[in-house]
């Protein structure tokens, strides 16, 4: 039944905002606005100018495709395309305990959209509401889901405020709250009520937890449930793909060291940086930028140096013979971790950079050697894991990074054993999936009587 219906899917009693949430939206609702109007010329331009993104413009507004009445929607949300990809596993639970419901996948970026619809061909995929005037509730609306669950912590007021007046219930799943938000949350907290609208927050660890109940969060509705992402990366089966890319990649017995999720700047000084710890020993570099619309500026780059750039694809176009000296350049979302899986060492972007990392799970749940640099805020806790397990290699700033490197490349044995303790760490936390499914069941109301 959908959200109008009689037959909600949670007995919990929902959160309600009283006069901070008026108060809240009195102030926010002018301000998004006004944002709204100063990037309104550039909606219109890419509405006028591109056909491919109208519908991307229309969802944003809330014109979601509506859904067939024959089962409730449950609506998962991940911002781009780290959340999609760690609700992976959990969206394989849902669906096979569950198969009465309905999932709907949205993301707010093109990349997680993408990726959405790339692991869940079958599922609908739709682009999460602009927080402005009718638009979350139009998509609320059109969609009629039996409840909401917003990876990590992705919570707007609007969407929240038209959650709430529609009595569907909205669980953070995956939470985690960062040291910047939590203070930034801390000072403004009277004006906070949208935390108190959310039913359930499932967090990744103790840390976070904390800081929620720091924040004045009810305990009752606070519980650590692990971090989905190692489900996620465990899943899936790369084997096909590293044996087809491996021979590719290593004609000649080559090493191949895989960049994945690369940042501007970091793949100039990678080539370079590959060279010297290279030490005149035949090696393959692979990029992946973390936003593959960079791959053409990569290849200047690549070019400027004296090197041949060589794109990779797709999947299943023909693999031209590579020169000792080409550099490969993936310039399309989805096969990262098939390249890991094909690889001798991984370096994992954003770690160069003051961006706070990308995720380190990925070559790890591959049993590979894994090297990134000193910024990886954003994936504090799993950093520390991996550390503590002596299962990654750190380097304090580019100029250690060349020589760590070169060491693992000259030591195939001490890579193995990374890989090895790595994987295990995996192992280890796996289950949050799982966890995460049993404190949220009771949000998808009773199955259905046989």
């Amino acid at each position: 039944m959908g959200a109008h219906g009689g037959d909600r899917g949670s007995a919990l009693p929902l959160p309600r905002s009283g006069a901070r949430g008026w108060l809240t939206m009195l102030v926010y609702q002018p301000l998004f606005l006004l944002g709204f109007l100063f990037y309104s010329p550039l909606l219109l331009w890419r509405w006028w100018t591109d056909p491919r993104k109208r519908t991307r413009v229309r969802e944003r507004m809330g014109f979601v495709p509506p859904q067939p009445g024959d089962r409730p929607v449950v609506w998962i949300h991940g911002v781009s395309v780290g959340e999609v990809k760690a609700a992976k596993e959990f969206v394989a639970r849902l669906r096979q305990q569950r198969p009465d419901l309905r999932v709907v996948l949205s993301a707010t970026t093109p990349n997680g959209h993408l990726v959405a619809t790339q692991d869940h061909p079958d599922l609908t995929a739709v682009y999460y509401p602009l927080d402005l005037l009718g638009f979350p509730s139009r998509a609320l609306d059109r969609l009629q889901p039996r409840c909401v669950l917003l990876m990590e912590l992705e919570i707007w007021p609007n969407f929240l405020q038209a959650a709430r007046k529609r009595d569907i219930p909205v669980a953070v799943v995956n939470g985690r709250i960062s040291e910047r938000t939590f203070k930034g949350y801390r000072l403004l907290r009277g004006l906070l009520p949208q935390l108190d609208l959310i039913t359930r927050y499932c967090v990744q660890d103790k840390a976070y937890q904390k800081r929620l109940l720091d924040l004045g969060v009810e305990s009752s509705r606070v519980v650590v449930t692990g971090n989905m992402k190692y489900d996620s990366v465990a899943a899936g089966d790369h084997a096909a793909a590293q044996a087809r890319l491996r021979p590719w990649l290593a004609p000649a017995g080559e090493r191949v060291v895989v960049a994945g999720s690369t940042h501007h700047d970091e793949e100039s000084f990678l080539l370079g940086a590959v060279a010297t710890a290279a030490r005149g020993a035949p090696t393959r570099l692979v990029l992946v930028p973390r936003h593959p619309e960079r791959a053409p500026a990569i290849g200047e780059a690549i070019r400027a140096a004296g090197r041949r750039a060589v794109r990779w694809s797709e999947a299943g176009a023909a693999l031209p013979p590579l020169a000792p000296d080409d550099v490969v350049v993936v310039d399309v979302i989805g096969p990262l971790q098939g390249f890991y899986a094909a690889c001798d060492v991984a370096f994992v972007g954003g770690s160069l950079i003051p961006h706070g990392g990308q995720n380190m799970l990925e070559p790890a749940a591959q049993g590979k050697a894994t090297i990134f640099g000193p910024h990886t805020a954003n994936f504090r806790r799993d950093v520390e894991l991996l550390l503590a397990a002596e299962a990654v290699v750190q380097a304090s700033d580019r100029e250690s990074f060349s020589r760590l490197l070169g060491e693992l490349l000259a030591d195939p044995a001490r890579c193995a054993a990374l890989g090895a303790r790595a994987r295990a760490v995996i192992v280890d936390n796996r289950g949050a999936a799982a966890r995460t499914f049993d404190v949220v069941a009771e949000l998808f109301g009773p199955p259905p009587r046989r």
